[in-house]
């Protein structure tokens, strides 16, 4: 960060640029386009493949009915319709099972969410997605270096987003990060970030203040401020690139102490399994624990609201699990159909999560423990 500091620069450059590939190379990928928040790396994603594939207004995108609401605005904000498909009860990610029922003939994609850090049942998604002929958009918002099946999140897809915002596992504060193998979309979404412009190389010279770019006077007007498409202000600084090398860098500490003390959690609450499901995975993913969801398994013992006023006021922080289709904004848009998931209406009802964050102590997730405990205890005793 001094370095950063020091340099004098603020708007993108080496560290940016370093940012970028470290996080593409650890997601198994050839491009990274670093732009200011998660939601814009989603957003990108669908404008390059609409204009690559000539996708139209008409164009359906199936979403998750549980995430966060940036996913499927995001498929709006690209002029296109998100189509939802209900979720799985265990592992909150989209049911695969489900999937197929949902495409007609103006499906283009299928956009998994890597709920919570859990990876989705890729196998199965790359499978309908190669039969239907559909691309794949990850939302790893949650879920940087999770892995399935030995290979990280983000490595499944034609193009991937992910956040960097300061609630994430790898932060700048704010950001978000493109991912993709694919040199077109990358060229179309380094443009798009930076309002359509036509300077799309990887490398840019430009970050460099001793070298002059060849091509820029190589097009009728200088090729830096030649715009070809219509495009956003989605870059972000020299500092936040900055800031995203150092927690790349201190990766390993903050995925496996996430772990750990979801661990913790999990040893701790196993004793009240009957109340409250905890987070459950399969053997062949790793889970990299954005957060700690809890589902309340039967309604009639407790609320959510009772429980989670009883955390609140003992200072331990909760959040609902992503409601979305119970939303203002989007009973306003597509009208009263959270009845037609039920799966997700139950989480949206029961489901809340608290923190496992890097930077809790041991004391503080034992106190967790000990609050959700004389939470039931109490309620038990008054039954």
């Amino acid at each position: 960060m001094n370095m950063a500091l020091d340099s004098g620069r603020l708007s993108p450059g080496p560290f940016v640029q370093k940012f970028e590939k470290k996080f593409a190379e650890m997601h198994k990928q050839k491009y990274g386009i670093a732009c200011n928040s998660g939601t814009s790396s989603l957003h990108v994603a669908l404008e390059a493949l609409k204009e690559k594939y000539s996708w139209d207004q008409n164009s359906e995108v199936l979403v998750p009915a549980i995430t966060f609401i940036a996913t499927s605005n995001a498929v709006m904000h690209a002029g296109m319709k998100p189509v939802f498909v209900d979720v799985d009860s265990r592992t909150y990610n989209i049911d695969t099972k489900l999937i197929e029922e949902k495409i007609t003939e103006n499906t283009v994609a299928i956009m998994p969410v890597h709920t919570f850090g859990q990876p989705c049942e890729m196998d199965s998604i790359v499978k309908i997605a190669t039969k239907y002929g559909l691309k794949i958009v990850e939302d790893c918002a949650e879920a940087h270096f999770a892995v399935y099946k030995g290979r990280p999140v983000a490595s499944f897809s034609n193009i991937a987003g992910s956040s960097t915002y300061v609630a994430h596992t790898i932060t700048t504060g704010i950001g978000g990060v493109i991912t993709t193998d694919d040199t077109n979309l990358a060229e179309i979404a380094r443009s798009l970030i930076a309002h359509g412009r036509a300077c799309t190389c990887e490398n840019c010279i430009a970050y460099n203040s001793k070298q002059v770019c060849k091509l820029r006077m190589q097009t009728e007007m200088d090729r830096r401020f030649m715009m070809i498409r219509l495009g956003y202000s989605y870059r972000i600084g020299e500092l936040e690139g900055a800031l995203g090398v150092a927690q790349l860098e201190n990766k390993d500490f903050i995925i496996n102490t996430r772990k750990a003390n979801a661990k913790i959690l999990t040893d701790g609450l196993k004793d009240v399994e009957q109340y409250l499901q905890l987070p459950y995975y399969p053997e062949y993913v790793e889970h990299s624990f954005m957060m700690y969801p809890l589902v309340i398994k039967d309604d009639k013992a407790f609320t959510r609201n009772e429980i989670v006023k009883y955390l609140e006021q003992n200072n331990i922080e909760t959040r609902p699990m992503l409601p979305l289709l119970n939303q203002p904004i989007y009973k306003e848009i597509f009208g009263d159909i959270e009845k037609d998931y039920p799966v997700a209406q139950w989480i949206n009802n029961n489901g809340f999560y608290v923190g496992c964050h890097h930077g809790l102590s041991k004391e503080e997730l034992n106190m967790i423990i000990k609050t959700i405990h004389a939470f039931l205890e109490n309620r038990i005793k008054d039954k």
